[in-house]
This record gives C-alpha cells, structure tokens and sequence, in this order.
C-alpha cells in the first residue's frame, strides 16, 4: 500500500532524484529533507491524478498520504540521491526553500528543474570512478 500512495511521487524515480544502484550512496539525508519538503505538496500537486497516483481518499492504515511520503522516504533515501557529489547544506537549504515557496507543482514534480535544486542532476563528468586513460 505504501508504494501505491506514493507511487505519484513516482516521478522522483523517473526524474531521476533518487538513485537505485547498489553503491555507496551520496546525500542520504540531503535526499530526506528534499523529499519531505516535497511530500508536503503529495495532496495538492498528485490529487489531481486520482488513482492514477494512489492517493487513496481515506488511508486504509490511517495515515495521511503525507505521513505516508515520509515513511516511504525514510527508507528510499537510504539509496541516496543519483548525483555523484554530495551537496552542500547550502544548496540542499535552497533547494528545500525553492520547493517551499513553489507557486505551482512544476518544481515539486521535478525540483532538478529548478537552477536551486540543480545539483540533483547526475553529472558524469565528476564521477569520481570516470577516468580517462587517453584511449
């Protein structure tokens, strides 16, 4: 059930902010406050989309479908987030300030859009195991 309610903030997975690899993971708690900034916005930004996103109209386990998106993230963070460099509390404040004073459900959809959550992007040109040997 947890996977279907947040099955809307699937979008994350697609979008590319969580990574799903089995290597060390980079922005683990970076990864939980953005998430969580974003899980305030699960009604408001996914509702629309009904069933299609899980959002089930009374929680079958009583939780709300925010404490739902917490849960879930406590646990999917643990993966980290898809950038190769850890960011800074800097960029990760901004970032969770950009989501926070989001106007419409463009940034929370998609915050690696935004030039705040930037960093979330995956650049494999700084990948530290990236080497190049001349060939």
């Amino acid at each position: 059930m947890r996977t279907a309610i947040l099955s809307g903030l699937g979008a994350v997975a697609a979008a590319g902010v969580i990574a799903m690899a089995c290597t060390q993971a980079v922005g683990t708690d970076a990864c939980k406050q953005i998430e969580q900034a974003r899980c305030y916005w699960i009604e408001q930004c996914f509702a629309d989309a009904g069933p299609t996103y899980g959002l089930p109209v009374s929680p079958s386990n009583g939780m709300s479908p925010v404490d739902e998106c917490f849960r879930y993230y406590d646990d999917a963070c643990g993966h980290g987030l898809v950038t190769n460099v850890q960011p800074t509390s800097d960029e990760v404040n901004a970032c969770v300030k950009a989501i926070n004073a989001a106007t419409d459900c463009t940034i929370v959809q998609a915050p690696e859009t935004s030039d705040a959550c930037a960093f979330l992007t995956y650049d494999a040109g700084t990948d530290a195991d990236a080497s190049d040997d001349g060939e």
